[in-house]
């Protein structure tokens, strides 16, 4: 079934989708990083306070991702679409009227939830779960609204904030999500009979999953090539504008180049639907790093303002194969009646590394790293993950 056609047939469904993972760019590090500045003026954060904070916050959202998660093999797909949904209207009210720190962390929790966490899990364990032949073009379509909210939001907001203040601006993600997402995914999904609920003796217990998962020793093999790029991406991405110096780029070139990574992200993820079509992720899982690395190198030896360019641009290119890769392999090596727990269970994971990425990353440029030995070691790992993850092509 060629695009265009499997689109105009499943529109409603993937029109689901997509507007779940743009929705989540409101949890994710690239648009949070840009309200950092008047985090830590209003709060009176360092930016190592903030750091742990924001780490913190994205580590309680990590632990709470796998319990959560798996009820979407449980309870019916309108309910849970609007439970996500919900908690990401409070994240936003809560930030729009936060006044104490304490405040502004239990936004955070919920942002990186409801955004980051859950909004993406919905869109992406539903589309491995209700198609089969053509699950590699759902999951690169539904992956869509990643990089359509990268493109779009943090001009929008930047502009948004030279006018209004940095509180206006949540209270109007607050409307935007009230009044267009909620009811726009109801309008999409209260008929919804795909996806029906399942009792426990149909999806297994939790227990009885994540044994299933750890005993297959495939799982260890593809974790660290899972983990990389988040982490990375959101150490990087955090304080990237600060450290731009080092290689010499303006905080200018930095956003301009966001427009390559958008672009790339987009072009690679529509790709790889009709590749995991042919081939199986699990044939492909194991290349998907190498665009990055490309992109690490070109920074490492090359300098000038055209390599932000080339980085953004060849780092878009794994984030968008990883958006449809990761759902495909787990469907292919787990079966899709788990899914939600499995996805969630790896999510989870996921979560937890990039809590780990903003401290890091913090230590390492107040320890006087530069940019450049940062990406070095960004490469060396990447390398080693990729090599790891080669042991998917062997048979157990």
């Amino acid at each position: 079934m060629t695009y265009l056609t499997f689109v105009r047939k499943e529109r409603r469904l993937l029109t689901f989708a997509v507007s779940f993972t743009f929705f989540s760019s409101f949890g994710q590090t690239f648009l949070l990083s840009l309200f950092v500045p008047y985090f830590l003026t209003a709060f009176d954060l360092s930016n190592a306070s903030f750091g742990t904070l924001y780490s913190l916050a994205t580590l309680t959202s990590a632990l709470a991702l796998p319990y959560l998660g798996q009820w979407i093999d449980r309870i019916p797909l309108r309910n849970y679409s609007m439970y996500v949904a919900s908690g990401l209207l409070v994240a936003a009210i809560l930030m729009s009227i936060s006044w104490h720190v304490a405040m502004l962390f239990v936004a955070l929790i919920f942002l990186r939830l409801a955004g980051q966490g859950l909004s993406g899990h919905t869109a992406q364990a539903t589309m491995a779960r209700i198609y089969d032949r053509d699950r590699g073009k759902a999951l690169s379509i539904s992956a869509l609204g990643y990089p359509i909210g990268e493109a779009i939001l943090p001009s929008l907001i930047a502009f948004m904030m030279v006018y209004m203040h940095w509180r206006t601006v949540w209270g109007f993600v607050a409307g935007l999500i009230a009044l267009f997402f909620i009811p726009v995914l109801w309008s999409l999904i209260r008929n919804e009979s795909t996806t029906v609920e399942k009792s426990e003796e149909d999806v297994g217990t939790t227990r009885e999953n994540y044994s299933k998962v750890f005993s297959d020793r495939r799982t260890f093999y593809t974790i660290p090539a899972i983990l990389i790029p988040p982490f990375w991406v959101t150490g990087l991405f955090l304080y990237q504008v600060s450290a731009a110096g080092d290689m010499g780029w303006t905080a200018a070139v930095v956003a301009s180049a966001f427009v390559a990574f958008a672009i790339s992200r987009i072009v690679s993820g529509l790709l790889s639907g009709p590749m995991i079509d042919r081939f199986s992720a699990q044939t492909l899982f194991p290349f998907f790093l190498i665009p990055m690395m490309l992109g690490l190198t070109v920074a490492i030896f090359f300098s000038g303002t055209w390599t932000a360019f080339i980085y953004m641009g060849l780092v878009g290119v794994t984030l968008g194969l990883s958006s449809t890769f990761k759902s495909s392999l787990w469907a292919e090596l787990y079966g899709t009646k788990m899914i939600g727990t499995v996805q969630s269970l790896f999510a989870s994971i996921m979560v937890f590394s990039t809590a780990l990425s903003p401290f890091l990353m913090g230590w390492m440029l107040d320890s006087s790293f530069t940019l450049t030995s940062i990406f070095m070691i960004a490469l060396a790992t990447s390398l080693f993950s990729a090599l790891l993850s080669c042991r998917l092509f062997f048979k157990f």
